[in-house]
């Protein structure tokens, strides 16, 4: 498997998914709602976690509003498994969810061949996606059959 580290940027039609330590922190502050102080932690382990290819983490500003618009992490990446979060802005519609979905999924199943994914919480579209390309779900598990 290549380095996780050397997974960035990803550019779409309508989206810069970028490592959460190239952005501003209040900007990062904002969206995430945390305090200056959390969010410098957060940023921390995230770059720390990345790379020591064990988690990737990005933040997805939308290039037409030129705002954060998610946050994405892969993380305890191991073998063929790992746990996905997604947190995404109240903003994005049915179809930039669809995009960054289908990005997403790409990287998944592609590019790191994860099989098995957890998750505690998954946007609709964002699972009709991950079902629509060869994933089951069950248990808070995405597994791809």
């Amino acid at each position: 498997m290549t380095k996780l580290k050397s997974y960035r940027p990803f550019i779409t039609q309508n989206f810069l998914w970028e490592f959460p330590s190239h952005f501003k922190l209040k900007e990062a502050s904002e969206f995430l709602k945390m305090s200056i102080a959390n969010t410098t932690d957060f940023i921390s382990h995230t770059a720390k976690s990345t790379m020591r290819d064990t988690s990737i983490y990005w933040f997805i500003r939308d290039k037409r509003t030129k705002k954060i618009v998610a946050v994405i992490a892969i993380e305890n990446v191991n073998n063929a498994s790992g746990k996905l979060s997604i947190q995404l802005s109240d903003d994005l519609n049915d179809a930039d969810k669809t995009e960054i979905a289908q990005r997403l999924i790409m990287f998944i199943k592609d590019q790191i061949k994860l099989d098995t994914l957890k998750f505690a919480t998954l946007d609709s579209v964002i699972q009709e996606n991950f079902t629509k390309n060869g994933y089951n779900i069950s248990n808070k598990e995405l597994k791809r059959s």
